[in-house]
């Protein structure tokens, strides 16, 4: 009777923590996480703070935390744990032990692999008893994001090679003449500033004469980059290692134009249903702001790029580059149309150049790139 006894008092114990457990165990605490930069580069590491706190005067043994991240946000081997189905996402668990009235803090070191817009949603925060019967669990929000901006490629295949846009062109005729662009002298007419004056000449040929200077105009850069596969019907979206690649280079031919004094505008025929584009940009803030846009940026496409070139204007640009997963005719024809009108037109493709292209003509260059492991399986 007495090991009966003892029995059923343990059983009602064990049913009585339960019970107890089971419905004021998460009560009282608190789960919150932050991060210490909201706004990164690829490849930069940026840190994680989660704090839980226990605010009853029970103390809680064990209290798992499972955090869902992108698996380009790269934790630490020991932090992350294994993939979904799916594998776009990892979770990245936590466990805690908090005493009465305390709170616990840990913080992860994150390293941003990839260019784009991530969040941390919600927490799954999971408490167990003593004697592992029950367990109960919570979802907290969390509410970050992350904008990751994109970087530019870093190879030599990326460096211009054709009517590089550095500095100004020259013109028939603009609104005034350029006083460093000098051009030989010519004879004095009177109506010309005394510091117009060449002197060398004058002493050479006996009589005044002026320096003759030419008409000139800052160059324009309008970069445009195809998102369209080739051959495929409806429009279907490239490659995204080709996308992603494009990306790159257009953010290191940005950078370039910005550090050489000139402008750029940026266009794609994919994003949007109607594609992407971006006014004229000059500064570096303002290249910033496209870069946030390309962070965002989908690799959606529905937009033919034939339809998508012919809708554009290319009066106010010098240069027209044009990065494209292949070259086909009617982008050849279009490039000869440019040169027709005074206009580079180069092509950065990571196909084949046609054979019966003429690439000296066209300015096509062929772009190579190379991905980590961890980013080609992303991408399979």
């Amino acid at each position: 009777m007495e090991l009966v006894a003892i029995i059923l008092v343990i059983a009602a114990v064990s049913a009585a923590e339960v019970l107890i457990f089971g419905k004021y165990a998460l009560k009282g605490i608190y789960y919150s996480a932050s991060v210490n930069k909201a706004e990164v580069y690829e490849g930069e590491t940026l840190e994680l703070t989660e704090v839980v706190e226990n605010r009853r005067f029970v103390a809680l043994p064990w209290i798992k935390t499972e955090l869902s991240a992108s698996r380009w946000l790269a934790f630490s081997r020991k932090d992350s744990a294994a993939q979904t189905s799916g594998g776009d996402n990892t979770f990245i668990p936590g466990v805690f032990s908090l005493k009465p009235r305390s709170k616990c803090t840990r913080v992860r070191k994150i390293r941003c692999m990839k260019r784009g817009v991530f969040s941390f949603d919600d927490t799954v925060v999971t408490a167990t008893d003593m004697l592992g019967l029950v367990r109960v669990s919570r979802g907290f929000k969390v509410g970050i994001s992350i904008t990751v901006l994109p970087v530019g490629t870093d190879g030599e295949n990326a460096v211009l090679s054709f009517n590089e846009p550095v500095g100004e062109i020259l013109v028939r005729r603009f609104i005034n003449e350029d006083p460093f662009m000098i051009a030989g002298s010519r004879e004095y007419t009177g109506r010309e500033p005394l510091n117009r004056i060449n002197w060398k000449y004058t002493a050479v040929t006996g009589k005044l004469m002026a320096m003759n200077n030419e008409f000139t105009t800052s160059r324009n850069t309008l970069i445009l980059m195809n998102m369209q596969r080739k051959g495929v019907v409806p429009v279907t979206s490239a490659d995204i290692r080709d996308t992603e690649a494009f990306i790159k280079l257009s953010v290191r031919l940005m950078w370039e134009s910005i550090d050489s004094g000139c402008g750029f505008a940026f266009a794609t025929n994919g994003g949007n249903a109607n594609g992407t584009a971006t006014g004229f940009v000059k500064t570096a803030e303002q290249c910033e702001g496209v870069l946030r846009m390309l962070a965002q940026l989908s690799d959606s496409c529905s937009f033919d790029f034939g339809s998508f070139l012919n809708a554009l204007n290319y009066g106010s640009f010098t240069d027209v580059i044009i990065l494209t997963p292949y070259i086909d005719d009617e982008m050849a024809l279009f490039a000869k149309e440019l040169e027709s009108r005074d206009k580079a037109a180069v092509f950065y493709t990571t196909g084949n150049i046609p054979e019966n292209t003429d690439a000296q003509i066209l300015h096509a260059r062929k772009f190579s790139y190379t991905f980590n492991a961890g980013y080609a399986e992303g991408t399979q």
